[in-house]
């Protein structure tokens, strides 16, 4: 009976993913018959319908325009924009299951790749929201069957996909502005690959990857000084490092003791009456901030950026605690489920979720982040024990992982599980590919 599976799987693979993800996002959408709106997601609608208009002169610099420009194109229509998302999540199952076949030259084991992927809850439940993530996620697995599919890592391949992959680089930094790490992660990666062959080809080929995102962040960013003073991606930086330095924001100097005096008195009682909510404590003290400074949103974030730097600089050990903490958070914390639970159409079907998702996915989800850090420590030793010469693919995908979570890690504190969803396509193909080169290596009967 298995093999009799096994057979058929192997010879319709592909249609059998496709049809699955259809229906498992019509069934969702029979079901739960609901667009979920979060805090974030009004700024994204905002800059949406100014896009629509050709009209961000004068824009505040909340958020980054990627996302925004798939709600402009959906006509500031969130229904539209939803299905917009279903499409690209149908597009991200046919990329990550093509992707995983070139790489193993197996269709079984890209089948499970793709199918494990599409199965978890939190995917298929972020392509109804208006959230980033989506489109994030789909941005990265398309990055990466362009760089298999046009074979980047190899040195005779032709510059114009280089172009190619720093124009989709260049929408993933819109998308999400941490992903800039991104471009100058496959060129460092693919220059020390290739140092010693032709260095010129090797360099041009780095700057092309580079050259689109890094213009992009220059330009957007140049924007937003012209707009709101400050150089930056979006105003709300300057939270985000509040968020990592919470923790000990107390130890402030006096000088900007009206700040800190809110911040740390919204903070304590949080932690007393809502301590999961802990690293929101700035978002919980913004108003009474906005208030009793008198500062604009912008000048306010710029404040609390200045006093976080400060306070990075002065307790390095304290922020390198912090730092600890995001990244653990990054691996550790499975609480990415972003729905509205009561707006469930069908009440049944909303204890059912609700329980495979908690008793069941989230600890699948947290293991396969356990042994993504574990294969990962294998692949770096084997890396330093050939003396730092084999750059393979597994090794790539390593360094981008690690660099996201610590990037993130560096400067923000919050719904770390957020962070750490668009690499989720890449932990599955990473666990699975070692997993079975452990298995066919100690546990096959020869």
């Amino acid at each position: 009976m298995l093999n009799k599976l096994q057979v058929f799987i192997n010879k319709h693979a592909l249609i059998i993913l496709l049809i699955y993800a259809l229906i498992a996002r019509i069934f969702i959408a029979l079901l739960y018959n609901n667009i979920t709106i979060f805090p974030d997601s009004q700024d994204y609608i905002v800059l949406g319908n100014l896009l629509s208009l050709f009209n961000i002169e004068n824009y505040a610099g909340n958020r980054t325009p990627g996302y925004s420009l798939l709600i402009a194109i959906a006509n500031n229509s969130l229904l539209v924009t939803v299905f917009f998302q279903l499409c690209l999540g149908v597009l991200s199952t046919y990329f990550l299951f093509d992707f995983s076949l070139r790489k193993t030259k197996n269709k079984s084991t890209a089948f499970w790749i793709t199918f494990i992927t599409t199965s978890f809850l939190h995917f298929l439940f972020y392509e109804f929201a208006i959230l980033t993530e989506t489109l994030t996620v789909f941005l990265v697995i398309f990055s990466f069957w362009i760089i298999e599919y046009y074979q980047l890592f190899m040195a005779e391949t032709s510059k114009k996909y280089y172009l190619l992959l720093s124009i989709i680089l260049s929408w993933l930094y819109l998308t999400k502005p941490l992903f800039i790490y991104f471009s100058l992660g496959f060129a460092l990666f693919y220059l020390v690959k290739h140092f010693r062959s032709n260095l010129k080809h090797t360099i041009l080929k780095s700057m092309l990857v580079i050259f689109i995102p890094f213009l992009t962040y220059f330009s957007w960013n140049n924007f937003n000084k012209k707009n709101i003073g400050y150089f930056t991606n979006t105003y709300y930086f300057g939270i985000n490092l509040a968020q990592t330095a919470t923790s000990f924001f107390d130890k402030a100097p006096d000088e900007d003791a009206l700040i800190r005096d809110i911040f740390t008195r919204k903070r304590d009682s949080i932690a007393v009456f809502a301590p999961k909510k802990l690293p929101m404590s700035v978002w919980f003290a913004y108003d009474e901030l906005i208030e009793k400074t008198e500062l604009s949103p912008q000048d306010l974030s710029a404040e609390l950026g200045r006093i976080s730097k400060t306070l990075f600089k002065e307790h390095p050990d304290l922020y390198a605690k912090q730092v600890f903490k995001s990244f653990y958070l990054f691996f550790g914390n499975a609480d990415s489920m972003k729905w509205n639970y009561k707006k469930f159409a069908n009440s049944k079907a909303k204890i059912l979720f609700g329980l495979f998702w908690s008793q069941i996915q989230k600890h699948i989800l947290i293991l396969f982040n356990i042994l993504f850090i574990i294969f990962s420590l294998k692949t770096l030793f084997l890396f330093f024990k050939t003396k730092c010469k084999v750059f393979n693919f597994n090794l790539f995908i390593v360094c981008i992982v690690f660099s996201g979570a610590l990037a993130q890690a560096l400067v923000a504190f919050g719904s770390n599980s957020r962070f750490a969803f668009p690499f989720l396509p890449l932990i599955v193909y990473f666990v699975v590919i070692n997993f079975l080169d452990l298995k066919s290596k100690y546990f096959t009967e020869k």
